[in-house]
């Protein structure tokens, strides 16, 4: 019995068509699985198989990972290349995807290049590969490690009181608009769209549910054609009877500084902390390291009030040109993770000063006690926020800057600073370099104040 030659789907073309010594067998055959190529060339009667079916072969296969749902193209092209021209072997297959490729072959080294790849597969070793078929051999693997993204991948995790069961999606740029639903709890991958810049907005939000993401419920992106890009939804729902809200605030940028002030109340009395950042304007971040969630308001002179004020501050250290058309952003949570919605508030170019200081010294008393003496002269002053700055690597990973330490997380109402002790679970006093205090009005402008000298 015979064997001859099998196509079993794909389609193959030579590139070269004049060349009259093209090897005869080089056929495709796309077999899985492999048992049926052996049955194929083992298969009855004494008759000796054809040239056309005999070893050796090159198999080439591809290894996708991808999601379900990311386009991993619809054709690939595998073209196989006799390099030296002597064989005159130089043909290309076209398959599906997850096609394995089967081709007799003579002894001599390929080139195989793949072609029809999504620009967002990306291939391990790249898509021109050699491979040696030595004397005596049977079969030689190429095999592509080939891993593909969506170009956009869009998730929504949502949680809290009476969580909001589904959101509405919008996608708008260059590419014609999209819209569906997503889940709560969801994963949605966006192909098929061209470079440029899109919108991509998540609407129909619950009243009681606030997207607490970077950038808020709309997000503005630069689409590359090499995917990969991600869009997270973070949805906060909260008990519409128990969440805090926030009555009043204020905040100023200069010199490096964000400084704020704020009123809010919870009917339980529990807030817990707040989230500061620097945006758009629009809710994205501006800020290299993204913006800050400071806690401990259930602490200290804040613990158990229904209605408490504080006073806050930060130290970016951005020029205050960069904070033109930037906005300060605040959403304050309680204990049960019940949230206000995000305010932002624009950045005035040139923002009033704060209270001025009659008396401002810091000093220790002891080797183990820091004395904090202050006394402003403003007769619109509010309160004070308070700060150290210590040693590099004392309260953080060391990063070439000195650590800022808060004495509490919602500042003080008066003008008189706690004693701080030194030493034992806290930093000893030589690792302390100076101390600020950030003075308040009640329409929230501030003046920085800093001793540097600590022993007068």
């Amino acid at each position: 019995m015979t064997v001859r030659p099998m196509f079993l789907g794909g389609q193959r073309e030579p590139r070269d068509a004049g060349t009259s010594g093209r090897h005869p067998g080089a056929t495709l055959l796309r077999v899985v699985p492999w048992l049926l190529l052996a049955l194929l060339l083992l298969a009855g009667g004494c008759e000796e198989p054809t040239a056309v079916n005999q070893p050796p072969y090159i198999a080439i296969v591809a290894i996708i990972s991808a999601a379900d749902g990311t386009d991993i193209g619809d054709k690939y092209t595998y073209r196989v290349t006799e390099i030296s021209g002597a064989l005159h072997i130089d043909e290309a297959f076209h398959v599906a995807p997850h096609d394995t490729v089967i081709v007799p072959v003579k002894p001599a080294t390929y080139q195989v290049a793949l072609r029809g790849l999504p620009p967002q597969c990306r291939v391990q070793d790249g898509t021109d590969l050699y491979v040696l078929v030595p004397q005596g051999a049977n079969t030689a693997l190429v095999r592509y490690q080939i891993s593909c993204e969506s170009l956009i991948t869009v998730t929504t995790a949502t949680d809290g009181y009476n969580p909001d069961p589904s959101y509405i999606y919008q996608v708008t740029g260059p590419a014609p608009e999209r819209a569906g639903i997503l889940q709560a709890n969801d994963t949605l991958r966006l192909d098929g769209l061209g470079p440029g810049e899109y919108q991509i907005a998540l609407q129909h939000v619950a009243p009681n549910c606030v997207v607490t993401s970077d950038g808020g419920p709309d997000r503005r992106i630069v689409l590359a054609d090499t995917g990969g890009t991600k869009v997270d939804f973070r949805v906060v729902c909260s008990n519409e009877s128990h969440r805090p809200h926030l009555l009043f605030f204020a905040a100023s940028y200069h010199d490096g500084t964000s400084g704020f002030l704020f009123r809010a109340a919870d009917p339980d009395g529990d807030i817990e902390r707040y989230a500061w950042d620097i945006t758009d304007c629009h809710g994205k971040s501006v800020l290299p390291a993204g913006g800050r969630l400071r806690r401990g308001l259930s602490q200290d002179r804040t613990a158990g009030q229904d209605t408490i004020t504080v006073f806050g501050a930060v130290e970016p250290g951005l020029p205050d040109s960069a904070m033109i058309g930037r906005c300060t952003s605040l959403r304050v949570a309680d204990e049960s993770g019940n949230t206000t919605p995000v305010v932002e508030q624009a950045i005035a170019a040139r923002p009033p000063a704060g209270p001025g200081a009659d008396l401002f010294n810091a000093r220790f008393a002891t080797a183990a006690t820091l004395v904090t003496s202050l006394h402003s002269t403003g007769p619109d002053y509010a309160g004070v926020f308070a700060a150290a700055l210590l040693r590099d690597g004392v309260l953080f990973p060391p990063d070439g800057q000195l650590d800022l330490g808060v004495y509490n997380a919602a500042g003080y109402q008066d003008m008189l600073l706690p004693t701080v002790p030194l030493g034992g679970s806290r930093p000893p006093y030589y690792d302390y370099y100076a101390v600020i205090v950030y003075l308040f009005d009640r329409s929230g402008n501030f003046t920085r104040l800093m001793d540097t000298d600590l022993f007068n």
